[in-house]
């Protein structure tokens, strides 16, 4: 069996040593490929340069050489057979909930950054030992088999977490014949039993919707931070989730953060862990694997993790309201969609999905695609359907078998559950494939749940009447293309004062080391805006898109 020897001889290096111990039965090549990137993440991380002073010995304790073939896949030639040692070292220095942290007081493990997958041998047995300090808990969402950890394959560990520590909180509830954990590491300044109560209301509201749940046991693991953090990373059997301040949580708006990650994540238990693209199905995390599903990945899940807090009544309406006013204002601000479509966001998510680029070249996965979602579900409600249900018919077909969808197979699905696909290939052609306004058509379907859409001007007149958006230290970060100033400031143009006469914005400015004196006409209309939600009514579509 191929196995893993995980340790750490000095927390405080921030180093773990690894020994990975392969049998060797043939005498042929030895391929050792580490992750490039990780499920949940499209885009290139090379853990590989967190790596160092690797060696590989023999079953007789001598060195030999490995020779490099890829920035991150090592080679060696076996001369006997037996058990050969690969030996390594992993800087494990990234808080998140993605990466590897160790210091004195924890050890925390994302396999996929730091172990190697044997070619050839993905589908093996992986037993993994890991070694920490006596006082120390842990709780991981591997495999346990007396005592013992392991995985079914590589798969399986690149998607599991790993966390020790000297102060581990734990509570369980079940749900039906499913076992939920929740862990804790840090400092919790909330009602523990309320905070379960809920985690477990709005378990119950999507293992109904989806009428059952992939694993019979499955993990939360909190890592709560005494400075301002906010990840989470789904998998199979469980999630990370850092959030930070911890000392925060003592407030309901940003409980209703963490319960909105938490939610979010146990959603991709089945969208994506397994209701997944026929390009990552299974993952090759030697490269890039480009797909175009980030508005089923990503946009359903952000829409859908957001509704379940409101239908299992952990959220008011005036909560959710604000929630996807958020949404709507981040989009009110990228004029990302006059430029490129989600689909091609999407497949562009390995170049800069995750960070600002270059000014509105791209629409957000994440908050785009749930305006998408939240339409879509709209549109199926009139159909006497909803989104809940083409999922749930994605994950019979496509999930639970574990075959990868294409967007087309989607699409069908979707286009099962009207009589008029006329209508929705429209909207299909328009916003998820085309580059057209969404706001309209969201606003269309909020009218049809009873909700205004409304807007007012930001507090900011430079951003309402100019169309200037600027940092805390003055910087220039946004102009709106139909402002005067687009013509006139440059992105990153810092603001040294600003005063308006009769009307007129005069600006002294810092561009490059240079001063400018500039003047600004201020606009007919109301440039950047706030958007906000109404409630004008109750109608029969509401209950049925909250029930």
């Amino acid at each position: 069996m191929i196995k893993y020897l995980i340790e750490s001889a000095n927390p405080l290096s921030q180093f773990i040593q690894i020994t990975l111990y392969i049998p060797v039965r043939h005498l042929s090549q030895v391929r050792l490929q580490l992750p490039a990137w990780r499920a949940g993440r499209y885009q290139l991380a090379n853990y590989v340069q967190n790596i160092r002073n690797l060696k590989v010995l023999t079953p007789a304790g001598e060195e030999i050489s490995t020779s490099k073939i890829t920035k991150d896949l090592w080679e060696f030639s076996p001369d006997h057979v037996g058990e050969y040692q690969v030996h390594y070292e992993y800087y494990s220095a990234k808080m998140d909930a993605g990466s590897c942290w160790v210091d004195e007081e924890q050890l925390y493990l994302n396999f996929v950054n730091c172990c190697f997958e044997v070619e050839g041998r993905s589908e093996e047995k992986i037993q993994v030992e890991i070694n920490h300090s006596d006082n120390f808990n842990s709780c991981t969402t591997l495999l346990t088999e007396n005592g013992e950890f392991f995985a079914s394959n590589f798969q399986q560990l690149a998607d599991s977490s790993f966390l020790a520590s000297q102060s581990l909180a734990h509570v369980l509830f079940q749900v039906g014949n499913n076992n939920f954990h929740l862990w804790f590491n840090g400092e919790i300044h909330f009602d523990l039993a309320e905070f379960k109560a809920e985690v477990q209301s709005f378990a119950e509201k999507q293992i109904e919707a989806f009428g059952e749940f992939p694993v019979e046991e499955y993990h939360f693991i909190y890592e709560l931070l005494p400075y301002p953090h906010y990840h989470g990373v789904e998998h199979q059997r469980g999630t990370v989730i850092t959030f930070g301040p911890a000392e925060s949580l003592a407030e309901r708006e940003h409980l209703n953060e963490l319960m909105g990650v938490s939610c979010h994540e146990l959603y991709h238990a089945w969208n994506v862990c397994q209701i997944r693209p026929v390009e990552i199905m299974p993952y090759d995390f030697s490269k890039e694997a480009y797909h175009q599903a980030g508005w089923i990945v990503e946009g359903i899940t952000t829409y859908m993790g957001d509704i379940f807090l409101l239908k299992s009544g952990y959220f008011t309406l005036a909560e959710y309201f604000e929630t996807f006013e958020k949404i709507l204002n981040r989009e009110a601000v990228n004029f990302g969609w006059q430029n490129q479509s989600i689909l091609e966001s999407s497949f562009d998510l390995w170049i800069d999905g995750y960070v600002a680029g270059i000014p509105d070249k791209k629409v957000s996965i994440y908050t785009h695609g749930a305006l998408i979602a939240f339409c879509l579900d709209a549109m199926l409600l009139d159909e006497n359907s909803s989104l809940h249900l083409v999922m749930r018919i994605l994950w019979k077909r496509f999930g639970k078998p574990k075959m990868g969808y294409t967007i087309e197979e989607v699409w069908e699905v979707v286009l099962s559950q009207t009589e008029h696909p006329i209508y929705f290939n429209q909207f299909y052609e328009d916003f998820i494939a085309g580059k057209e306004d969404i706001f309209p058509i969201v606003e269309k379907h909020l009218s049809s749940l009873g909700f205004e859409l409304s807007a007012k001007a930001k507090e900011a007149h430079l951003a309402s009447t100019f169309g200037i958006i600027k940092s805390e230290n003055g910087a220039i970060s946004k102009i709106h293309p139909d402002s005067e100033a687009f013509k006139k400031l440059m992105a990153g143009d810092v603001i040294n004062s600003e005063e308006i006469k009769n009307g007129i914005l005069n600006l002294s400015i810092s561009r490059f080391g240079r001063n400018q004196e500039i003047k600004l006409s201020p606009s007919e209309s109301i440039l950047f805006k706030d958007f906000f939600l109404i409630d004008k009514k109750n109608n029969p579509k509401r209950a049925a898109w909250i029930s």
